[in-house]
């Protein structure tokens, strides 16, 4: 039988979470050396920066206007809100800046101009719920963009506020370094399948996912309650620990007491019995595309109908079964389903797989039995399966 496909899923299967954890982690190393940290130098610049003089203003000071609100509306678009004040203009004897200038030292006189047609503001109090339209607003200037909007005593930030600017790129670093990592694992230990042949169990995916994910959420979340990279990077390898041990003290678990040669008693059916399955191997007998199994007293036959009537190809009597065991992942053909079990079989010595599901597996170990090795079986056995065979065909 041909392995080539088997082949190319076990490459797929190590250069796919190879190439996706190299470029999540590219993408990490990106939002945290560059993006996180210029984030970061602009928090601390607006901060730092003091109120322009009156006589020089410039985009690295905060220069303050006064404009009147002409509107303020809430935009629902896609379940979210979007809070905008609508400006007039700028009132008389008030310096102004230009809605939108680059951030350079030059200094910019002052006067009058017009401030933009609308801000977008950050969320909804306590500005946005308090001003109706015709009241004064002050509006403050830094690098070209309003960065906030004061009404008497209350001061509301927009949209455009450099403060924490650096939470959402840290938190896509370390939630990007944490699904990396285990992509670069994934692959290790697919590359280790080859000569290991673990057990193919749904166990094996579903703890590593599950603990990936409870990983990337800590990590995200480490951001918005830190004050730093450091900080946010030590909390979430602290919270990584517990996470990782118990990952690790379950897999061992698992592996303990997951069996890997399955005890079967064999049982001979009285009469052909036709059942899904397949038979694998390098030999003439195991064709591709042949998904049932015939069964019967000294007889164990592949084919594709169903009925277990044509192009039917028996298996020599020199093929004699070795053990019972789960799937592996490196079996040739297709995935096996959780619920199937391989006799594992030898053919001089080349190795043979016989592929079905559980119940029906006693009937090929019976099968496999040579005449001088099969024994008679009791009357209450026969009855069970009879009873069996009527309730399955009714």
């Amino acid at each position: 039988m041909n392995t080539a496909p088997a082949t190319v899923r076990d490459r797929s299967a190590v250069l796919v979470p190879a190439v996706i954890g190299v470029v999540l982690m590219l993408a990490a190393g990106w939002l945290l050396f560059a993006t996180a940290p210029h984030a970061l130098d602009e928090e601390r610049a607006f901060a730092s920066a003091a109120n322009c003089p009156v006589a020089e203003v410039s985009t690295e000071c905060r220069h303050t206007i006064t404009a009147t609100v002409t509107s303020a509306a809430a935009d629902h678009k896609h379940r979210s809100t979007y809070y905008w004040l609508g400006l007039g203009d700028v009132q008389e004897g008030s310096g102004a800046l230009p809605g939108r200038l680059k951030a350079s030292p030059a200094k910019i006189p002052a006067g009058r101009a017009t401030p933009p047609h609308r801000v977008k503001m950050d969320g909804r109090a306590p500005v946005f719920a308090a001003v109706r339209p015709g009241v004064t607003l002050h509006l403050t200037y830094w690098r070209g963009e309003i960065r906030y909007v004061e009404f008497r005593s209350l001061r509301q930030y927009t949209t455009a506020d450099p403060r924490g600017g650096d939470r959402l790129p840290l938190a896509g670093a370390l939630v990007s370094l944490s699904v990396g990592v285990a992509c670069l694992r994934a692959a290790y230990c697919s590359a280790r399948r080859a000569t290991e042949s673990p057990v193919y169990e749904p166990w094996r995916l579903t703890l590593p996912l599950g603990a990936v994910l409870l990983i990337a959420c800590f990590a995200f979340g480490a951001p918005w309650v830190t004050g730093g990279v450091p900080t946010a990077l030590l909390l979430t390898a602290v919270g990584a620990v517990p996470v990782l041990s118990g990952a690790a003290w379950l897999t061992h678990r698992h592996r303990r007491r997951t069996p890997d040669t399955i005890k079967v008693t064999p049982l001979v059916p009285l009469v052909e019995e036709c059942f899904p399955g397949a038979i694998f191997g390098e030999l003439p007998y195991c064709q591709e595309g042949f998904g049932y199994v015939v069964a019967a007293p000294g007889l164990l036959a592949a084919t594709p109908d169903p009925s277990g009537r044509i192009a039917r190809r028996p298996v020599p009597r020199t093929l004699t079964a070795v053990r019972v065991r789960p799937p592996y992942w490196t079996d040739p053909g297709p995935r096996a389903a959780p619920d199937c079990q391989v006799v594992e079989c030898r053919d001089g010595t080349t190795p043979v797989y016989v592929v079905t599901e559980q119940r029906y597996v006693p009937w090929v170990l019976g099968a496999l039995q040579h005449p001088t090795d099969t024994r008679l079986r009791a009357p209450d056995a026969e009855r069970a399966e009879r009873a069996e065979r009527s309730e399955r065909r009714g």
